[in-house]
């Protein structure tokens, strides 16, 4: 190193006087330092260790770990360590260090600086191009993560987190995380008494029809692309006798997401009673949706066009004589028979259903051979409305009759939407009964297709003599005798 002369440098605070100062590089304590002597004065020692502080285009070509430099290209401070270059300023500095902000950077309510990484959140739209390795980006819409990783935005996780504005669990459309393999069906049951999703009594005539919660409080809905789950609270339609629910009429019942909105519709009243319009419904994944993009009805005034396949289909309702009112009648004892019926039926989680119709009249006559509702009354039948013809329907007709003539042929049975015709099983006897009588007792069980139905309970007896049918044969209620016709189905 060379010598200078000391022209008054005041050094680590001490000054030299006149004369030289010799700047030597020595080993001192086995490290290498800068030693600053001056003639007759203290020496002065500078632990240089392994700095290189030399301005240059760009990163040293051979660094060793403890190395650092000032890359005027780049214009960062490196250094190394465990063999890679890191950086002291600008976006890469560790955590800790003190670095420039670029003008991009000046605020972090953005962009939070962790390591190599950008952690950066706002929505899909505002989601920046990919370029720069290592950043990641949060959807706050979508719930996406995704890092770039220098030619693209790659997906880390898409969204698994419940919505708090909507309650809607996104675990986006990978089949390992689908929604689709955790919730198989919608949790609700159709009813018309709220917060009761299993009717066990008369709810007749209602106009307002409820989804209430009964196995979970979870609904899927496809949204084009996947399927979201929705936690919901009962849901409901105010008919309000309007209208705009025809009488005598099929409607289908969905579960819709109206912009962020869990709403229970109807979709297109049905063609007849026993088929559905072409605004049909077909299967999605196992599970049924709105086959068609068309209108539905959540309110007497109130309506959503609803994009094919974004309506869960949960059941199907039928209105009575009244427009914007249905039933749900179980049945009983009357004079003449007391009808059921059954308007409302759940496409998932449905029940068994049983009810009884029995005629009280004591007794009465009829001679043809020719089939005819019981006591020529058509109350003494259960009507009922189906979805989905996926399980079966039985009816038992339990008759008594009698007749003073011998071998006179005597028949009970049970009509499948029909006052003349006897579906399945027919009993019947042959034998005079004068001072009694038999009990014939027969069956239909069976699929009765969609739509509405009903299971008659029907009678004839041959032309010879007088044949007795009996109700309860006068004994009165809780006597043990009574005749009529069981019901039982899934609802």
């Amino acid at each position: 190193m060379p010598d200078y002369s000391d022209i008054g440098i005041d050094v680590k605070g001490l000054t030299f006087g006149k004369g030289k100062i010799r700047f030597t590089l020595e080993t001192v304590d086995g490290r290498p330092s800068l030693v600053v002597r001056g003639e007759g004065r203290a020496t002065v020692v500078f632990d240089l260790g392994r700095i290189n502080i030399t301005p240059a285009a760009g990163d040293p070509a051979t660094p060793v770990d403890g190395d650092i430099w000032y890359d005027d290209t780049a214009g960062l401070f490196q250094f190394r360590q465990e063999g890679v270059t890191e950086s002291l300023s600008g976006d890469n500095a560790p955590v800790g260090a003190t670095y420039v902000v670029s003008s991009a950077d000046a605020t972090l309510t953005a962009e939070l600086v962790l390591g190599t990484d950008v952690i950066i959140a706002g929505t899909a739209a505002a989601r920046p191009a990919a370029g720069t390795a290592g950043r990641i980006y949060f959807s706050t819409d979508t719930f996406a993560l995704e890092r770039d990783n220098g030619a693209a935005w790659v997906s880390l996780l898409q969204g698994v987190m419940l919505n708090p504005a909507t309650a809607d669990l996104d675990m986006g459309g990978n089949d390992i995380f689908n929604v689709r393999n955790y919730y198989l069906d919608p949790g609700g049951r159709l009813t018309l008494t709220s917060t009761t999703p299993v009717l066990v009594a008369d709810a007749a005539n209602q106009t307002t029809i409820y989804y209430a919660l009964y196995a979970h409080d979870l609904v899927p809905i496809f949204d084009g692309t996947s399927w979201d789950v929705f936690r919901f609270t009962e849901l409901s339609i105010a008919m309000a006798a309007s209208a705009n629910w025809a009488a005598n009429s099929n409607y289908d019942l969905y579960v819709i997401n109206d912009a962020g909105t869990l709403r229970l519709a109807t979709g297109t009243v049905w063609t007849s009673g026993t088929a559905r319009s072409a605004d049909t419904i077909e299967r999605l994944n196992g599970r049924w949706v709105n086959s068609t993009t068309h209108t539905m009805r959540y309110g007497a005034a109130s309506t959503v066009s609803v994009t094919a396949q974004r309506g869960t289909y949960v059941g199907t309702m039928r209105t009575t004589g009244s427009t914007g009112t249905t039933t749900w009648e179980v049945g009983g004892l009357a004079v003449n028979g007391d009808p059921g019926f059954l308007y409302l039926w759940n496409a998932y989680n449905r029940v068994p259903v049983n009810l009884f119709v029995g005629d009280q009249a004591d007794n009465w006559t009829y001679t043809l051979l020719t089939w005819r509702s019981k006591n020529a009354s058509v109350s003494n039948r259960v009507s009922y409305i189906v979805g989905l013809n996926e399980n079966p329907v039985t009816g038992w007709h339990f008759g008594s009759a009698s007749n003073s003539d011998t071998l006179i042929a005597i028949y009970s049975g049970v009509g499948l939407d029909s006052t003349t015709t006897a579906s399945g099983l027919v009993s019947f006897n042959n034998t005079a009964i004068v001072t009694g009588a038999i009990t014939g007792i027969s069956a239909y069980s069976g699929y009765p297709g969609l739509g509405l139905h009903f299971l008659q309970a029907l009678e004839q007896s041959a032309a010879t003599g007088t044949s007795t049918f009996y109700g309860d044969a006068g004994f009165g209620a809780g006597a043990g005798v009574q005749t009529g016709l069981w019901f039982g189905g899934t609802f």
